[in-house]
């Protein structure tokens, strides 16, 4: 597809999940990380997330290196997503069948569309997990990084500005985020976080974006 140089319209993007007020069990967690606070699950068991979920059109201002792990020789700043059409992946454990379904399955529907577009993978995981994509998912080119060798500041920034952080763990939430030239299109974080997001429907949704054809209103 080939992209077309426009507005983005500022529009919120649903925050998946129930916003809460924190209950007693986390009122000893900073206020900052607090911010955007919400419930999920994994399976039968609650989750809550932490951050704000970006909101169409919304600029990428936040600061993070987070230290590169596959197919890439660089950390991944937000100055290095403020290029192009870019789409990132957040992975709680890429050693799990979700996460691999997420790394495959999204290059392959995303590069049908977009084949010019930038892939970007960060996992919770250290940099030695990646090797398991290389054994199974090789002919995948998307860049991979990971988020635990990364600085604490890095890390809860990143976190923050994207929304999956994982209250009370050092993972991070299954997510898929759009961006062109800095500026969030649309995300994707499920409130079932057992499985990946819906690649199909996030990506159609930005095609739609792409093409104009989606109103303030929608989803």
């Amino acid at each position: 597809m080939k992209l077309r140089a426009h507005t983005i319209r500022p529009d919120p993007i649903v925050a998946v999940g129930e916003l809460s007020e924190p209950s007693n069990a986390l009122a000893h967690t900073d206020d900052a990380v607090l911010v955007g606070l919400r419930q999920v699950t994994l399976g039968e068991r609650p989750l809550w997330l932490y951050g704000c979920v970006p909101r169409r059109g919304e600029a990428l201002t936040a600061e993070f290196s987070i230290p590169a792990a596959r197919r890439a020789t660089a950390p991944l700043t937000s100055h290095g997503l403020r290029q192009g059409l870019v789409f990132v992946s957040t992975l709680p454990n890429i050693e799990k069948h979700a996460c691999a379904l997420q790394i495959g399955g999204f290059e392959e529907h995303a590069l049908r569309h977009f084949p010019s577009a930038r892939i970007c993978h960060v996992s919770s995981d250290s940099a030695a997990h990646w090797s398991e994509v290389d054994d199974y998912h090789s002919e995948t080119r998307a860049e991979g990084y990971s988020l635990c060798e990364a600085d604490a500041l890095s890390g809860l920034a990143f976190r923050l500005v994207f929304g999956v952080g994982v209250r009370g763990s050092a993972r991070v939430a299954h997510g898929l985020f759009a961006l062109l030239d800095g500026h969030f299109l649309t995300s994707e974080i499920p409130s079932a976080q057992y499985q990946p997001p819906a690649v199909s429907r996030f990506l159609h949704r930005v095609v739609r974006l792409l093409e104009g054809s989606v109103l303030p209103t929608d989803r």
